[in-house]
């Protein structure tokens, strides 16, 4: 323990931590810094956004067609508001429009000054009504079809998965899929960050001995023969440790996206989303998290055979591109972003962690045998 401990802190230094954080400043504005700050993005969405959390908030997680009606019936009372704000406005008034569907159903081309004014409430003004009952009728609009969508959807061609998709009871509730597309786009981010800084840190744990020309000294003695296994033990906590402190921060900020009124929701609940477990929102983040963890680990194993194998820095900066490019192709395909949806296979999702794992405990394995063998003349 007290050679591993060793090892973790020659890992860090001041001037790599401040790397580290120089990195991951300019990842975020470049990559992460959208996706909090314009989150929902406008209107309409950020009204469906809010109009959602109520229905949650009446409703459940999931909204039945009892429910739905019941939801229908406030839809027509916010139309009534509406039209009361349009009598008691003045311009609405002179120009004849005295209810909603006037106001939505009236010849803007033959009316410029009515057009104008439109355009004045709706964007000048913002009143917020006009915009609620849009998402409304957005949600109302998909509950009714969502089945028929499923059905013509040329992106699912098993369907039978399409029959079992509209006999559950959880895709009734109509969510904004821009929630999960969020999430899954900054997880993907956060884990391209991960794993590289996982590759820059763990890349130093044997070309420090080798820069100190301390590698050939290590096999004069048994427990130097070993010290792979304590670097390779000082990896993986190293990935480990790296990969939390980032999550931390991560949940940390992404908890001002107020989204947790969605966890308890199935993916089946939100539009367009289709995936191939039905699964809560927030059984969809733990899922993206362990996956996060395993590519962490399978990153340092890499990193830490190549920094064996590597003759400088050069070499090991490298061999580490390639790697890394493969990385995140794959994080950005279906390791990460939107797992498990409909887009790939759900078994080469679990095939390709599965490989992943088994090559990065493999080639430690191996390495571990072959430096008991390892000959110094």
């Amino acid at each position: 323990m007290r050679i591993i401990l060793y090892e973790l802190r020659k890992l860090l230094n001041w001037k790599l931590i401040g790397f580290l954080v120089l990195l991951s400043f300019l990842f975020y504005h470049m990559f992460l810094s959208t996706g909090f700050e314009y989150f929902p993005n406008g209107r309409p969405s950020g009204d469906h956004f809010k109009v959602s959390k109520q229905m949650i908030a009446e409703y459940g997680p999931e909204m039945d067609k009892k429910e739905f009606e019941d939801f229908k019936v406030t839809y027509q009372e916010e139309v009534e508001k509406a039209g009361e704000y349009l009598k008691s406005h003045e311009g609405f008034s002179e120009a004849g429009i005295a209810t909603y569907e006037e106001f939505r159903s009236f010849d803007r081309s033959s009316n410029p000054e009515v057009n104008e004014l439109l355009g004045k409430v709706m964007f000048e003004e913002g009143v917020d009504i006009f915009w609620e009952l849009q998402a409304r009728e957005g949600i109302i609009d998909f509950y009714a079809h969502n089945d028929e969508r499923i059905f013509i959807s040329d992106n699912i061609q098993d369907e039978e998965w399409k029959k079992e998709y509209v006999k559950n009871p959880s895709r009734h509730a109509i969510l904004p899929n821009f929630v999960v597309e969020n999430f899954s786009n900054l997880i993907t981010m956060v884990a391209i960050l991960i794993v590289l800084s996982v590759m820059i840190i763990v890349g130093r744990v044997h070309i420090i001995d080798r820069k100190n020309n301390a590698i050939t000294l290590q096999y004069t003695t048994k427990e130097g023969r070993n010290l792979f296994k304590k670097k390779m033990a000082a990896s993986m906590v190293m990935a480990t440790i790296i990969t939390t402190v980032y999550l931390f921060v991560f949940f940390l900020m992404y908890a001002q996206n107020e989204t947790s009124e969605f966890f308890a929701s199935s993916l089946y609940a939100f539009e367009t989303n289709y995936f191939w477990i039905d699964m809560t929102f927030l059984q969809y983040i733990i899922i993206s998290v362990i996956g996060v963890y395993l590519l962490s680990l399978v990153a340092a194993a890499i990193a830490t055979l190549i920094s064996r194998i590597a003759v400088n820095y050069i070499s090991l900066i490298g061999a580490h591109i390639p790697i890394a490019v493969l990385l995140i192709l794959l994080m950005t395909q279906y390791l990460i972003t939107r797992i498990f949806s409909h887009q790939y296979p759900v078994l080469l999702t679990i095939s390709t962690y599965v490989a992943l794992l088994v090559l990065a405990g493999s080639i430690l394995f191996f390495r571990w045998k072959k430096e008991q063998k390892v000959d110094i003349v």
